[in-house]
């Protein structure tokens, strides 16, 4: 029989890479998933079946970077949640992030479920980025210290990084310094589907004449962008935005405050599609407000970026500046100035680097044998 795994997700399952790697991985291999996902929009499908993967979504509405809104409707969101899980058959519980974690703590306790945590980002620092600067208060303190202690009583830890023996530590790291115990924590490095990236639909795509920086991802902040559209505006750079995000609006705005610069922006799209839009790019744009969580994280889209050999520019002081030095592949930049970013971007475009570690290392299919070793252990 096939063992059982739901999943817990804080968001609508749309547009969700790591999650749907990992769901269709553990299909692939045997077991029956479901997707329990929040739908704070309440305007995707209540059910849906995706390659295999049983969607199933809670629509609690509920305002995108709004805390009041987001603390208002999460009960809400728990009490339907758990409801369902309830009425459900299954093995494991696998929950995403910490604003998911206490329905696997609840089930663990009161059903002795396996409980699978996968962080994919140090919580307490979200408040870091909402003010766009590190800050550690009352609050945060207490989420830290609860993202710590759900960490201990799950049954397995995953966590996206760890050192690569750099200057930098990772996620791994920052849960072992608090007393989490390191075999209990499992590394799945969050890195493209070579399937997917080296073979996907070719849209009829034309790239600018002039060099064109791209970010490609979620928009959460809106300060380290401003420099980009100075530089642009000065050097006659384009710049690309694909996708969405609680800070999208915001930076749309302030783009209308740059009408010399040719700016495009463009909604989610299928994760099979997004190789086209790093081809469009000469440069990725990787840079973000200098947090805990940033110092510890590498960027999806800079694995991304690599594979396709497209050199990004990333934080300095931070596991991404290892990463890319490693590599060769893309440049750090230890502040942002106008002057620093320019000089980034200029010497990024002529950067050369072999692509093979990134096709044969980075690449998902390494990440899949991990997964299913990591169930294997929960299982028995």
């Amino acid at each position: 029989m096939k063992s059982k795994i739901v999943m817990i997700l804080s968001n609508p399952f749309k547009v969700d890479p790591r999650v749907y790697k990992e769901a269709k991985t553990l299909v692939k291999n045997g077991y029956d998933v479901t997707i329990l996902a929040w739908d704070r929009d309440g305007i995707y499908p209540e059910k849906e079946e995706m390659e295999g993967i049983h969607i199933r979504r809670i629509r609690v509405r509920s305002k995108y970077g709004s805390i009041l809104s987001f603390l208002a409707s999460l009960p809400i969101f728990y009490l339907r949640a758990l409801f369902s899980l309830l009425r459900m058959e299954f093995d494991i519980i696998h929950t995403h992030d910490f604003d998911t974690a206490l329905l696997g703590a609840i089930f663990k306790l009161l059903r002795k479920k396996k409980w699978v945590y996968d962080i994919h980002d140090i919580y307490f620092t979200r408040i870091s980025l909402l003010k766009e600067k590190n800050s550690y208060g009352l609050i945060q303190s207490f989420l830290h210290w609860l993202e710590v202690t759900f960490a201990k009583w799950a049954d397995v830890v995953i966590v996206v990084t760890k050192s690569l023996g750099g200057n930098h530590e990772g996620l791994k790291e920052f849960y072992t310094s608090f007393g989490v115990p390191p075999d209990k924590i499992k590394v799945i490095w969050n890195t493209p589907m070579r399937s997917i990236f080296s073979c996907y639909p070719q849209l009829d795509l034309k790239k600018s004449d002039r060099l064109t920086v791209g970010y490609i991802g979620s928009i959460r902040t809106v300060s380290n962008f401003i420099p980009l559209f100075e530089v642009a505006k000065k050097r006659g750079y384009k710049l690309l935005f694909v996708g969405g995000g609680k800070s999208r609006k915001d930076v749309e705005k302030l783009a209308r405050n740059y009408p010399e610069v040719d700016v495009e922006f463009i909604d989610n799209v299928p994760y099979e599609l997004v190789p086209n839009y790093y081809k469009l790019c000469d440069v990725l744009y990787s840079y973000f407000p200098p947090i805990e969580n940033v110092r510890r994280a590498i960027n999806t889209k800079v694995f991304e970026s690599a594979f396709l050999g497209v050199p990004p520019i990333v934080s300095g002081d931070s596991l991404m500046e290892d990463f890319v030095t490693i590599y060769r592949c893309g440049i750090p930049l230890d502040e942002l100035t106008l002057e620093k970013l320019e000089m980034a971007i200029e010497k990024a475009k002529h950067l050369k680097f072999s692509k093979r570690p990134f096709h044969e290392k980075w690449v998902w299919e390494r990440q899949e044998e991990k997964i299913i070793e990591t169930y294997k252990e929960v299982i028995k």
